[in-house]
């Protein structure tokens, strides 16, 4: 049986299809799974024991020649079942248009998300994990988690690397920047915060973001002296989810590297602002804390705005440094200093 799952992006969203593919082989064992996803996303899944093929599509790069040339490529393969886990227009031109015995759509919630913001009332909507799984019927056991499977050599690798620079030192990583300005804490705070784990909980720090976010880094992470490794900028999606794995916890915001920290087992501290855990896209596992504050403004949209509704971004203003300081310590408590022990 072939089987093709599509997913082009974005990040969180990519990582978390990883329990679908778990699924499908589990119900159909001799199963060929091909992911048809963005070529930036490759990389994650290359040693995913579960998919067999992996299909990578240029977004950045598509018109329609290319898309006519890459669709004309998929028809040949004469698919049993097409998994659309995107629904946007490209992806859903590779279901309609492909040849598969069945088409299977994921039901995004997008009314039930929307009505959460105009009503101001908080609903109980599926997980994206949950949704995923729903694409595929039978029933959805508890071992189907998100995974990034990484190599030991991997592993011991960055370990190497970072136990020269860290000691015996704990790890947290820490991740400031988000995809809009509105779901990023206040400058002072993310300093603040980073400066009394390195002093009170005498930790060592790895930052991470995209090139985008170098700026932002740079300013939180002054005065910490050698304490940190700025890897913002420096690293593909492989080589984040391996540094991530090496962390004892993660701080973060409602991002990408939130799903990965999940995936590779590392428990995460994550601050929710102008978005909200209800539209399914909290952390999936039970080790993992948001912090967030009920206000009646909140959410105010469903992935975040550069400029706060209201003008107040009391969200985000309101979470303060102690809480989130006294939940990544509770974690770091917790945590086996010996990385390699999560997996």
């Amino acid at each position: 049986m072939k089987i093709l799952v599509i997913r082009f992006s974005s990040l969180g969203d990519v990582v978390l299809v990883s329990p679908l593919f778990q699924k499908i082989k589990n119900r159909y064992p001799i199963s060929e799974i091909t992911f048809l996803t963005d070529n930036k996303f490759e990389c994650l899944f290359k040693t995913d024991p579960n998919v067999d093929r992996i299909i990578s599509y240029d977004v950045s790069g598509e018109n329609l020649v290319y898309l006519i040339k890459s669709l004309k490529r998929m028809r040949k393969e004469h698919y049993d079942i097409i998994i659309d886990c995107h629904s946007i227009p490209r992806s859903l031109i590779f279901l309609y248009f492909g040849r598969a015995i069945k088409r299977k759509r994921v039901n995004k919630f997008s009314l039930q998300r929307r009505k959460i913001i105009s009503s101001q009332k908080k609903r109980e909507i599926p997980h994206v994990v949950k949704r995923y799984l729903a694409t595929l019927n039978g029933m959805d056991r508890n071992e189907f988690k998100p995974n990034i499977y990484l190599k030991e050599e991997e592993i011991d690798k960055i370990s190497n690397i970072l136990s020269k620079k860290k000691g015996k030192k704990k790890v947290v990583g820490f991740v400031p920047g988000a995809s809009k300005r509105t779901k990023i804490w206040k400058l002072e705070k993310l300093k603040s915060l980073a400066a009394e784990l390195v002093d009170k909980n005498d930790v060592f720090i790895i930052f991470f973001g995209n090139k985008e976010e170098i700026p932002l880094v740079k300013k939180v992470k002054e005065g910490l002296q050698n304490q940190y490794l700025d890897l913002s900028g420096k690293t593909n999606l492989r080589e984040l989810a391996l540094f991530i794995n090496n962390c004892n916890v993660l701080f973060t915001t409602d991002s990408g590297p939130m799903h990965i920290a999940v995936s590779v087992g590392t428990p995460v501290v994550s601050i929710f602002g102008p978005t909200v855990p209800e539209f399914g896209f909290a952390p999936y596992d039970e080790k993992s804390v948001v912090i967030s504050k009920s206000l009646s403004c909140r959410p105010c949209s469903l992935h975040g705005n550069d400029v706060c509704p209201l003008r107040h971004h009391n969200c985000m203003k309101l979470i303060e440094i102690e809480e989130v300081r006294k939940e990544i310590e509770r974690l770091l408590a917790n945590e086996k200093t010996k990385i390699k022990e999560k997996g």
